[in-house]
């Protein structure tokens, strides 16, 4: 158990102290979690009739209702286990076999049994119900439950309505072997007639239903060839606003100082202009087309796919996240291959709120291989900048045309809105409360450096800033990010420190989807999935980078909801307003093209001028779509009631802002009758 730490401190890496706890912990081995197979979404590719995809073994279903697969939320909820789960959907009577596959020892069926709440709306207030649940193994009852639901009523009981997980043994999930059938049931109360009730009436069945693989082992300590990471991406942290790209403004004191020791992109690109895709690519290496993350329908991140943390934890390094974006959450699977996740619930949390107790973690896991991922939010509205920053930075109070609700509440003119005017000095405040926002997240950034400094882990730690998207602050008369991909919103940050490392600048277009390649070549390990992976620190760069957005609007009708795309090569970007159409032409209201060079923020369109290449940059889109969309998993769950009701509660699902919950379906259909 504890020879590779003696390993370690052979290999160069003397550690201060090898405290009883770190050795207890490497003696009890590190508990692996992995997903061998999703039901729900094996469930929902063969409802959409993905090519050589079996879905479930149904034995018994209503001919009215019969079993699918959806999100379920039982009631919105952000404090209690009642939020969404794609759920196997089973109206009572119904019963569902699958053969438990593959070779592994160590299986356990897991998932948890409820009732959606636009169900248990349709009961009269207090109205009981019960529905028997089970999971039965070659025939024998492993678990069985009876949850009696009820209709909404005064005092309902959000304990009460929370999932109930099935158990064995006192742990999550029942043992299964390979080759067993294993038999889920929904069924109701002797003599009660499932006629009475409606298919809207019974939405329920298993949630998260998946057959998990669990193991231990060893934690490791770092060497040469399997440093520590710590991969920092600020939310909404547009490039132009650090120093170390230009700045002027002292926004950023510690990213600089970061900066001048490390390896500098000049030319860094996010692969979306908004969060669920972005996140998605920071952490698999995959394009939104490849993942399947791209809007509210589809925001789940397969558990198919591998992560950059689930790699590095089979390599023993011991994984955490501490995350401030509600929506980069375990309910949608971006805990995939972290032992620690600490996460917010409903609402945004700001650097105070979590990064204490991220520094805690690194602190107990300094003398161990270690992989954390921190996901800083500062930048991000609602803004709340530290005071000490508006003090350094010399920010007065806000201007009385402020709005009430900040940077938000500044409204576009619909119809007989005229919306907010935008005055001088409205634009000022925006930027300068951006500004020290930002200089917030910096200085949350400098306690981290100050940490690693602090317990001597620079010599053995990698680290790697950047940003999932930037932000609009009236550059074009609006704010916020998702809406098109101009290079505030897309432009991003990108810097690595590996110990040993000469600082230098790198010119050449990248995109940061590369860093968990470039991660996975510097621990000597590999991310499934792809051929030659490209490390962006000793690779040649690409010179090309390719973004997206499906909450896009167009020009000049600022219409949401369409399907855009932009590539970066050299100097010049292409925005194409896609068609699903294989053969429809591109015609050149659908393209813009930009030149860096004189109109570095892309202001002045040369489609008129440059048709022929923006034309030839769009069928070179099209050609990166079709090899992309060849990995993309088949069954990608959306959001549900809870979910919707976070994107709400933060201001992402408010039709006149940067809102997350567009759905790209429409887009094609619109867009052709646009043509």
């Amino acid at each position: 158990g504890v020879l590779p730490l003696i390993v370690g401190v052979a290999l160069g890496f003397g550690l201060p102290y090898l405290a009883a706890r770190h050795v207890k912990e490497n003696q009890e081995g590190m508990p692996i979690r992995r997903v061998m197979v999703d039901l729900v979404a094996t469930q929902l590719a063969f409802e959409a009739g993905i090519a050589g995809v079996q879905g479930l073994d149904v034995v018994e279903q209503r001919t009215d209702a019969p079993v699918t697969a959806a999100v379920l939320t039982p009631i919105v909820d952000q404090l209690t286990d009642t939020g969404d789960k794609p759920t196997l959907i089973m109206p009572p009577p119904a019963a569902v076999e699958f053969v438990v596959p593959g070779d592994s020892t160590n299986l356990r069926f897991q998932g948890a049994v409820n009732l959606d709440d636009t169900s248990m709306n349709t009961f009269p207030n207090g109205t009981k119900f019960p529905v028997t649940y089970r999971v039965l193994v070659d025939g024998d009852v492993k678990w069985e439950t009876t949850f009696e639901h009820e209709g909404v009523r005064p005092g309902w009981s959000a304990e009460h309505m929370s999932w109930r997980h099935v158990e064995a043994g006192g742990e999550r999930g029942v043992p299964v072997l390979p080759g067993q059938t294993v038999r889920l049931e929904t069924m109701l109360a002797d003599g009660v007639d499932p006629k009475q009730y409606s298919k809207d009436q019974l939405k329920l069945g298993f949630g998260g239903a998946s057959l998990v693989e669990h193991d231990r082992q060893p934690r490791l300590v770092p060497t040469p060839h399997a440093p520590n990471v710590i991969y920092v991406v600020i939310d909404t942290q547009r490039r132009d606003r650090l120093g170390t790209y230009g700045y002027p403004k002292d926004t950023s004191p510690n990213i600089d100082r970061f900066a001048a020791e490390s390896i500098v992109f000049e030319d860094a690109y996010t692969t979306s202009s908004w969060t669920w895709p972005s996140t998605a690519s920071l952490l698999t290496s995959l394009p939104p087309d490849a993942h399947g993350v791209k809007s509210s329908a589809s925001c789940t991140l397969d558990q198919s796919l591998t992560t950059i943390a689930e790699v590095l934890q089979n390599r023993g390094y011991t994984t955490a996240a501490f995350v401030g974006n509600p929506i980069v959450s375990s309910t949608r699977y971006f805990d995939q291959g972290f032992e620690t996740f600490n996460e917010t619930l409903g609402e945004f949390r700001m650097s105070d709120t979590y990064m204490p107790d991220a520094l805690e973690w690194l602190e107990k896991h300094a003398p161990l291989r270690f992989f954390m991922y921190l996901h800083l939010v500062d930048p991000h509205t609602p803004h709340r900048p530290s005071p000490t920053q508006m003090e350094r930075l010399g920010i007065g109070p806000a201007p009385e045309s402020w709005p009430e609700s900040g940077l938000d509440g500044i409204r576009r003119g619909s119809g007989s809105d005229p919306g907010t005017e935008i005055t001088p000095e409205l634009t000022q405040y925006a930027n300068d409360l951006y500004d020290v926002s930002v200089a917030t997240g910096d200085m949350w950034f400098g306690k981290l450096l100050d940490k690693i400094d602090e317990l001597a882990l620079d010599d053995r730690t990698v680290i790697v800033l950047t940003s999932d998207h930037g932000e609009e602050l009236l550059d074009r008369g609006f704010r916020g990010h998702g809406h098109n991909l101009y290079p505030e919103l897309v432009r991003a940050p990108l810097i690595i420190h590996v110990p040993g490392t000469t600082p230098a600048r790198r010119g050449g277009v990248v995109s940061n989807r590369h860093v968990p390649t470039t991660i996975a070549a510097l621990c000597d390990v590999g991310l499934p999935g792809f051929g030659r992976p490209l490390d962006i620190l000793n690779d040649a760069l690409p010179d090309e980078a390719m973004f997206e957005t499906t909450k896009g609007e167009w020009w000049p009708d600022f219409r949401g909801g369409q399907q855009l795309f932009g590539l970066r090569r050299g100097t010049k970007t292409t925005h194409w307003r896609y068609s699903d159409d294989p053969v429809a032409k591109v015609v050149r209201s659908d393209l813009r093209i930009y030149d860096d060079q004189g109109d570095p923020t892309s202001q002045r369109d040369l489609a008129i001028l440059a048709e022929d290449e923006a034309r030839a940059s769009a069928t070179r889109i099209r050609e990166i779509l079709e090899a992309a969309r060849l990995k993309m998993p088949g069954g990608i769950a959306g959001v549900g009631q809870g979910g919707a009701s976070v994107l709400q509660q933060i201001g992402y699902a408010d039709k006149d802002d940067d809102s997350e919950e567009e759905e790209d379906e429409a887009s094609a259909d619109d867009q052709e009758k646009d043509d």
